[in-house]
């Protein structure tokens, strides 16, 4: 599927974030995240995953953000996640290395390239507040997106994802940027520097202002893997990509 045409068909997102213990990666990781791909990919309306890994002196963080062609979709996807794959006779949440697992469910307000998602993005930032109250989709979709897709794109930002959570409770604001490595990490074959983009003035701070919104998550990370969707019973080699390996550990 073409990235593009994924973009418009792309109404939901699913999002999840864990920590695995220890200071880096296992070296068991990545065979074990393709194991998952080849079931996870498949499943009906996935379009696009982010997958981010960070590594830092308080531990190694993961998860994704999936891009789903419809909010029943994305729903059914976090519900068959939560309750029925099960892999070595385990479910996927009850895995002993994740720790502190949480997810949530979006409607994309807007989502928009500016780079090749195969090649040029590479770092990516996930950014989400609590709101007061439950946002206005359409209003969201009117007045805030064209200014946050402009924004990202004259600042060189690779991809942007605005999204807005429906739960009744707990509604929330949600903002995925990305950009690429400099060309002199890629010449250097070095880890992808993630200061820039998290020290960056969010995106989002003035419409969480205009919002009354509280922010409780901001973490920058490597995008590991992008994942594109898998026909049943055909995993062909594009419907992955590392764009971080090497140097980053990806598939033998």
């Amino acid at each position: 599927m073409a990235a593009t045409d994924a973009l418009e068909r792309a109404r939901a997102v699913f999002s999840d974030a864990f920590q695995f213990p220890g200071g880096a990666l296992d070296i068991a990781a990545p065979p074990m995240i393709e194991r998952d791909r080849l079931i996870m990919a498949a499943r009906p309306g996935m379009l696009r995953k982010l997958l981010p890994l960070r590594e830092d002196d308080t531990g190694v963080y993961c998860g994704g953000c999936y891009l789903f062609d419809s909010y029943e979709n994305a729903k059914a996807y976090a519900d068959w996640v939560a309750r029925e794959f099960v892999l070595d006779g385990l479910l996927f949440l009850d895995r002993p290395p994740f720790l502190e697992p949480n997810s949530q469910l979006w409607h994309v307000v807007g989502v928009a390239d500016f780079a090749d998602v195969t090649r040029d993005q590479e770092i990516m930032r996930f950014e989400r507040w609590h709101l007061p109250k439950a946002g206005d989709l359409g209003g969201l979709r009117r007045d805030w997106w064209p200014r946050i897709r402009a924004r990202a794109e004259a600042g060189g930002d690779a991809a942007v994802w605005l999204l807005l959570s429906p739960d009744r409770y707990h509604p929330q604001l949600g903002l995925v940027t990305a950009r690429r490595r400099s060309d002199v990490a890629r010449r250097g074959r070095t880890p992808p520097d993630l200061a820039e983009l998290e020290r960056r003035a969010s995106l989002g701070a003035e419409l969480a202002d205009e919002l009354g919104a509280t922010k409780v998550f901001d973490r920058t990370s490597w995008v590991y893997m992008v994942w594109h969707p898998i026909a049943e019973g055909d995993p062909s080699p594009d419907t992955a990509q590392w764009p971080c390996s090497p140097p980053l550990p990806g598939l033998p």
